[in-house]
């Protein structure tokens, strides 16, 4: 079912709207010291598609001349919720054209559109950039014939490298990770129940191990068949920092503007009784490893490896969590969060 007025046509995103959804992404960047755009390949609905069961992405269409001018809406997975499997919708948000912003009126309708999409999930969740101030503040105001936007913390986003053998590591040896799924990740909320989304991207399995036990394990993902970071320019300090030789400090090398960052995702991270030096020992192991020249991490704010990562040398940026709340009845997230930033 299509919503349509005379000017715009609102309906569920298909394949074939991957080229106007691609020039949306194309259009728009993350702004502040480091402006970077956030890209979803040539087939960003088979992007979408890929971090979780289903995709109910939504698009605008301009009946005047076909053109895509907004994207967003839901991608919905399993996902632990405090030792239970549930249903959880994570919105992507809306982006719109910069052509046609501030001309879309009927924001509420397209919200109850994408309501009947994923009126199975009992919990829906979104992040925003804290840098987005004015999405940050549209949202956390009520709006009539809207969901509520309940701010559950803050989520911090870790760039980092310092890449030195330090640990012996042990790679795709996945003995034990299974038991910590039942035994560690699944008490957590909106962990992934299901650790093959393709949006992880093309993975390895890392581990540390003493007497075959898994004292520390993670999944190292190259997601850029599907998810690019294009670095566009540096502003202010930064764009004296980015000239410098930053590696040589243990910090990751700033990209060249214009080029694809070529980045490794971590999932699915455990450090055995959360120890902060065996985790940055652990990491810069991991990153040795590795042929990228960043990997990125993600943690919330009761995550008590944000901690442990203070021990390594890191560029990161910061979203605010909310839960989406449709009706009164709607069920908070609540406990230790453990969303992974693969599928953000």
């Amino acid at each position: 079912m299509n919503f349509r007025n005379n000017r715009y046509t609102l309906k569920f995103a298909d394949s074939s709207d991957n080229d106007g959804i691609r020039e949306i992404f194309e259009s728009g960047n993350f702004s502040g010291g480091i402006s970077v755009q956030y890209l979803r390949g040539n087939s960003p609905y088979d992007s979408f598609s890929a971090d979780g069961d289903v995709n109910r992405i939504m698009v605008i269409i301009d009946n005047s001349n076909g053109r895509t001018i907004a994207v967003g809406g839901a991608v919905v997975r399993c996902e632990y919720i405090n030792g239970r499997k549930e249903k959880c919708a994570y919105l992507s948000g809306l982006k719109i054209h910069p052509d046609y912003r501030r001309k879309i009126s009927f924001i509420a309708k397209a919200y109850a559109f994408l309501r009947s999409g994923i009126s199975d999930c009992p919990y829906s969740y979104t992040t925003i950039l804290d840098d987005n101030k004015e999405a940050v503040s549209l949202f956390e105001k009520r709006h009539k014939n809207m969901p509520v936007y309940k701010y559950i913390g803050h989520y911090t986003t870790y760039c980092f490298h310092g890449g030195k053998k330090i640990i012996p590591i042990e790679k795709d040896n996945t003995d034990g990770f299974e038991k910590l799924m039942n035994e560690h990740f699944s008490k957590m909320s909106l962990v992934p129940c299901n650790t093959d989304y393709q949006g992880f991207g093309e993975k390895r399995f890392y581990s540390y191990r003493e007497n075959g036990e898994i004292k520390a394990c993670c999944f190292i993902g190259n997601q850029q068949s599907t998810k690019q970071y294009k670095m566009c320019s540096y502003s202010g300090i930064y764009k004296l920092v980015s000239k410098l030789p930053t590696k040589l400090f243990g910090y990751p090398e700033f990209p060249r503007p214009d080029s694809i960052i070529n980045h490794g995702v971590v999932s699915y991270l455990y450090i055995k009784d959360n120890d902060a030096r065996l985790c940055s020992d652990f990491l810069r192991s991991v990153a040795y490893e590795t042929d990228f020249s960043l990997l990125i991490w993600g943690g919330f704010e009761n995550n008590p490896l944000c901690k442990a990562m203070d021990k390594l040398k890191t560029v990161h940026y910061g979203s605010k969590l909310y839960s989406v709340e449709w009706d009164k009845e709607d069920s908070i997230i609540s406990g230790t969060i453990g969303m992974e930033t693969a599928l953000l």
